[in-house]
């Protein structure tokens, strides 16, 4: 199966370290909140937890350039956002929660997993009994946004990768 290429490398979808295949669906520019994006993919990975052992499921990219990288966090959504040096911007999200540092498990109400952020992407840690079985990679990307770009327009072009990246808007 084909990975996901992107300005920053191909996408990897990992469990437990190992590789596997995944089909990224596209979705459409929304005009309201990421009208310029380049790319906009969602990939949905099924998997049921054998009930005694946490579980990772990853994606992130292999990296073909240099790139920076910063959390984009919100309310029941996690990102990470990547700049590399052709001014481009990627942003990987999940929907979830990173547990506060110390926590061993997060209860939110919400979710019965945990979230991760990588140096190249996002994880979910999926907790031994738990009734999910889908989890969703938002992968978004924009171009002519850099990492110190502080312009209005900008700064506007540059949390479209968000937007785009958030799983529960639907593509």
């Amino acid at each position: 199966m084909e990975k996901l290429m992107t300005p920053f490398g191909d996408i990897d979808i990992q469990i437990d370290g190992q590789s596997v295949d995944y089909e990224a669906k596209e979705g459409r520019k929304l005009s309201q909140w990421c009208p310029n994006v380049i790319g906009r993919y969602q990939i949905r990975i099924t998997f049921v937890p054998d009930g005694f052992f946490n579980h990772t499921i990853c994606c992130s990219f292999n990296p073909s350039c240099k790139f920076k990288s910063e959390i984009e966090s919100g309310e029941l959504f996690e990102s990470m956002g990547f700049y590399n040096n052709q001014r481009y911007k990627m942003s990987i999200g999940v929907e979830g929660e990173v547990p506060s540092e110390g926590d061993l498990e997060y209860d939110d109400g919400y979710f019965d997993y945990n979230c991760e952020y990588l140096l190249n992407g996002m994880a979910y840690v999926v907790l031994p009994e738990i009734a999910t079985g889908e989890y969703v990679f938002g992968i978004c990307w924009i171009d002519d946004v850099g990492w110190v770009d502080s312009s209005e327009s900008s700064v506007h072009r540059d949390s479209e990768t968000w937007f785009g990246a958030d799983p529960s808007l639907t593509l």
